[in-house]
């Protein structure tokens, strides 16, 4: 087998460039995925690009196997993926492609793929058939894939700047009711360009004050990635100097959104999840808000408060985008700072959730650090990663968990979910590395504490502990 299969994960493409991911590689996936969407060529892809020093010459190579797929090819430049892939499905394309790592060090790369309507394309659905081909070397082995016998004619490539149209959507949803001042940290990432024209276009709204907008695959500032150790350290210095009323770090395709309040102190993702869907759920009056099981019991108890219901679900792209299709929600997000929009295709968009945090905070007088005061009820451990014992696979521990643990309501959704009227736990498997992943809460500090050491010793222990 190819040492390919390495860098197909469970939503996307990623790896160290030129470890595997080189040029080679992304004309095969090019035209795989070409050939996937279209296979008798005839179709229209947009592709996006973000700011990593290999991203241009894997975007050409890519593109070199779209078009030799019989294919057309819009091409945006350096964008965010909630960008592109919004403007994929709101142009009608037949599919989007984005060439970036997110989040991750500058080292990496990567391809996010998309069909129509913004549909992600994952291992389960399309990911999968394109992973056969592009390590069988050839589409001959795979029905209704282009072989490379046919004589298809090469597509076109063309250029479009569609930033206008997307600060255009943006803004329809920014409806501050007082003057607002915020602080942007775009981390050299890929929403620079797009983040400096927001800037100009909402002046009549909200003052903004940006950092690192320009583009630069060396990171220089920070990681791509702003929940890693120092990465808020210089928005925080900004919202304090400036006196902001809050600021947002975006990761390195601007999916993710990170907050912090005017003391430059950060919001749990999850109080932020509560207070933009209890927003929506106001503006729309009534609806539904999907919120993954590592959330604080504040969360649903704030959306129902405000007149709205409340959705559990897993942790993960499928499971957000699949519960927020299921159930009809306005909006879902997740711990990872993944925050998505049912009127923007299901997609999930850091400059979006900025817009709606400036609707929350220039509802009322007070600041953010006292809105979120109502959501800020309970004791969290945050996310705990722990390595499984010796010998032991994620399942053996989970069933050990479920075992040890008497009484409490138990849900399967991600893991194990265990609910008791004082404290709660989450437990799940990672999906890249031997991991278990354990998010606690609990109605004080102390019974988090007694908790989550009972947890972490029953994870770490092959013996059952039945005390809770």
């Amino acid at each position: 087998m190819s040492s390919d299969h390495k860098l197909f994960g469970a939503y996307d493409i990623r790896g160290i460039y030129g470890n595997g991911l080189d040029e080679p590689f992304a004309r095969k996936v090019g035209l795989a995925y070409g050939s996937y969407l279209k296979p008798a060529g005839g179709g229209r892809i947009l592709v996006g690009y973000d700011a990593r020093l290999s991203s241009p010459s894997l975007r050409d190579a890519f593109v070199e196997g779209v078009i030799e797929s019989g294919n057309d090819v819009v091409d945006i430049g350096i964008a965010s993926t909630p960008m592109a892939i919004w403007w994929a499905a709101q142009a009608g394309f037949d599919g989007g492609a984005v060439i970036t790592a997110s989040h991750l060090a500058k080292e990496h790369n990567g391809f996010k793929l998309y069909a129509n309507r913004a549909k992600p394309l994952g291992a389960q659905n399309g990911l999968g058939e394109i992973r056969r081909v592009v390590e069988a070397g050839n589409n001959g082995d795979t029905p209704g894939f282009y072989t490379g016998n046919e004589k298809l004619k090469p597509g076109t490539v063309s250029k479009q700047n569609i930033i206008p149209q997307y600060l255009t959507f943006l803004l329809s949803h920014l409806r501050p009711r007082r003057r607002l001042k915020i602080a942007i940290d775009a981390g050299h990432g890929a929403a620079g360009p797009e983040i400096a024209a927001l800037v100009k276009a909402a002046i009549s709204m909200v003052d903004i004050i940006v950092i690192n907008t320009d583009p630069d695959g060396t990171f220089p500032k920070r990681t791509p990635n702003p929940l890693d150790k120092g990465c808020l350290d210089e928005l925080t210095a900004l919202v304090l100097k400036e006196k902001c009323d809050f600021g947002v770090s975006l990761d390195g395709d601007a999916d993710r959104a990170i907050f912090v309040d005017e003391k430059g102190k950060l919001v749990p993702t999850d109080l932020m999840i509560g207070l933009i869907g209890g927003e929506l759920i106001e503006r729309n009056g009534g609806g539904k808000i999907v919120y993954d099981l590592r959330a604080s019991r504040s969360v649903p108890e704030y959306i129902s408060a405000k007149g709205g219901e409340a959705i559990r679900t897993g942790v993960g792209t499928n499971f957000m985008i699949g519960s927020l299709k299921e159930s009809g929600a306005l909006f879902a997000g997740e711990l990872s700072g993944h925050y998505y929009y049912a009127d923007m295709f299901n997609t999930d968009n850091a400059l979006r959730t900025a817009m709606e945090a400036i609707n929350v905070v220039a509802q009322s007088s007070a600041p953010l650090s006292s809105l979120i005061d109502p959501l800020s009820v309970y004791s969290t451990s945050g996310e705990i990663n722990l390595r499984v014992s010796a010998g032991g696979t994620i399942q053996e521990t989970l069933q050990r968990l479920e075992t040890s643990i008497a009484g409490g309501t138990k849900e399967h959704i991600d893991g194990l979910s265990v609910n008791f009227q004082e404290w709660w736990f989450a437990a799940r498997g990672s999906q890249t590395e031997p991991l278990l992943r354990l998010t606690v809460g609990a109605v004080s500090p102390e019974i988090l504490a007694d908790k989550t050491q009972t947890l972490i010793a029953i994870i770490n222990s092959d013996k059952v502990n039945s005390d809770n």
